[in-house]
């Protein structure tokens, strides 16, 4: 069991998780017969019971489950149940077997072949083999532009079956992303036959090779995962390595956090999502709640339209940003739990150095004034800024996940106080990323999780515009330099682009980084042996309950 937490260590946690760099492929021994179920705790503690449900709480449906398809929230979360990779990634950023027993990589890193399980079925029967994965990768390079994970792909220049389990990828560069991609969930392999089979519903009917399989989809209500009793390749980090214990895994619709709560103390969800400091001091109230945190290497931050006037000057991006004071917003929202950032790269990934805070554009009122006179504007009588006779102002969206409108609240008033009045649009969470993605909006309140500081070509690169580029930001010399960290296999040499890419990022302020949450996962007594992994995952695997 995970260790419990009370408030006021909680309160003192900063978001410091070590991460190595990508670069860096572990590949430890690993038993090659699946370990056996577990069959009991300590003689101590109750044996553990076949079948029963878990139910988590989502914030956001998703609108598909086709790794491949658009990107939405509520993907990530359910993914990795439905769908394997081919490697696993731990919590360390080591990268170990999966689908894939074992790996080669040529010496000048432009050809990588892996050897597969020869024991993997999907849900629909049919063998996970080498020609299942060149299905995958090909479908991904077809169809997957849009997806949060296509940058690290694109640099295959061929993918091909050299037998019925061996897999050979090809690239034109070196990649130093390619294994933290191909890690993520949006790379599980999928089944050539049920594909083919369910055509333009394989979204609402994805068959993987996960410890899950899809069971049932009842649309705004919840979605239903079976387990998979054939399962027998457990991930590095659960020891059941075969079919869950558990019968299934309910995922419930609640998209208002305070519902959450509610439905964690009746006994409605046995999991769910924390970041607010007041629901961690009512959940530890509960006695067998165990709370864990997550490190997702998240940074929350202030976006602005850099594609649309008036956020198309960068005068006008720096002096908003100078109007900014990110210590009241973490104590008035957040009491004070979490940790103020200064770059757009978490503190927890490589590539981030504490010494660029200096290059920050932190706050300052009266910068932000003479910014402001510098491109154009002058106050009217009524304190408020025009340029040509047109008013200075300001839409910020947000989506209606906590505490997003009370961080959008705080800054609707410090930016009144320079004299730019600011509405506030919240949208759920679906609306707000198709809002966002076209570019309809003025400044945002948003937030990323990813697990290698190339998250910096994912939401800013120039070629990500339309897709994971919200901020319609563009820099030629940011994107060489981010193109150029995507093939650099030394880390020392790569975390250096990444600081330099910081440094030129942070000056044209297309992102004000506000502060790194902690997040905290929740789990309920009715739920044991629930396991915590990489980037907050709820592994069920292990799980059992105590009554059915």
């Amino acid at each position: 069991m995970k260790t419990r937490l009370t408030v006021l260590s909680i309160l003192m946690l900063l978001l410091v998780a070590a991460c190595a760099p990508v670069a860096g492929v572990e590949q430890p021994a690993q038993d090659a017969v699946p370990a056996e179920p577990v069959e009991e705790q300590t003689a101590t503690e109750e044996p553990i019971k076949q079948g029963g449900i878990i139910s988590r709480a989502i914030t956001t449906e998703p609108s598909g489950l086709d790794p491949h398809g658009p990107p939405g929230s509520g993907q990530n979360i359910l993914l990795p149940y439905i769908f394997d990779t081919l490697v696993y990634r731990d919590a360390g950023n080591n990268y170990h077997p999966f689908l894939a027993e074992s790996w080669e990589v040529s010496d000048d890193g432009t050809a990588i072949t892996f050897a597969l399980r020869e024991d993997v079925s999907f849900h629909d029967g049919t063998p996970m083999d080498a020609d299942a994965v060149v299905f995958t990768f090909e479908r991904f390079m077809e169809l997957g532009s849009r997806s949060p994970v296509a940058g690290g792909l694109k640099d295959i220049a061929a993918v091909q079956a050299l037998d019925d389990y061996t897999v050979q990828f090809t690239f034109d560069e070196p990649s130093a992303v390619f294994f933290g991609t191909i890690s993520m969930p949006y790379a599980g392999i999928v089944s050539p036959t049920a594909v083919a089979k369910a055509g333009d519903t394989w979204a609402q009917q994805p068959v993987g090779t996960g410890p899950f399989m899809m069971a049932d989809w009842d649309p705004g209500v919840a979605i239903t995962l079976d387990r998979n009793p054939d399962y027998r390749w457990g991930p590095l980090d659960v020891e059941n390595k075969a079919a869950p214990s558990i019968d299934q895994a309910v995922f419930k619709v609640i998209p208002d956090a305070s519902t959450q709560l509610a439905a964690f103390q009746a006994g409605e969800a046995d999991v769910v999502f924390v970041n607010q400091p007041a629901h961690l001091a009512k959940l530890e109230a509960i006695e067998d709640a165990q709370l864990t945190e997550a490190a997702i290497n998240a940074v929350i931050y202030l976006g602005f339209n850099a594609g649309s006037a008036p956020f198309d000057d960068v005068l006008v991006r720096q002096a908003l940003s100078h109007a900014v004071q990110k210590d009241d917003i973490l104590q008035a929202v957040l009491s004070g739990v979490g940790k103020v950032s200064c770059t757009p790269l978490a503190s927890t990934l490589p590539g981030y150095d504490e010494s660029l805070c200096e290059h920050e554009l932190g706050y300052d009122p009266v910068r932000a004034e003479e910014l402001l006179a510098e491109a154009g504007y002058a106050k009217n009588d009524d304190g408020y800024w025009e340029k040509d006779g047109e008013l200075l102002a300001a839409t910020i969206l947000t989506s209606t996940r906590a505490p997003n409108g009370d961080i959008a609240a705080m800054l609707q008033s410090q930016f009144g106080a320079v004299g730019i009045p600011i509405e506030i649009l919240q949208l759920d969470a679906r609306a707000a990323m198709g809002a966002a993605t076209a570019g309809d909006y003025d400044i945002m309140v948003w937030r990323y999780g990813w697990n290698d500081a190339d998250v910096l070509s994912i939401y800013l690169a120039s070629e990500r515009i339309g897709s994971t580029n919200r901020s319609h930001y563009s820099n030629p010399e940011v994107d060489e330099l981010l193109a150029q960290a995507i093939h650099e296999l030394d880390a020392d040499a790569r975390a250096q682009l990444y600081q330099q890419a910081s440094i030129l990022i942070m000056a044209d302020a297309p992102w004000q980084p506000l502060y790194e949450p902690l997040d905290v996962i929740a789990v309920s007594g009715h739920a044991q042996d629930v396991v915590i992994g990489a980037m907050g995952r709820v592994l069920l695997n292990d799980a059992w309950v105590t009554e059915q």
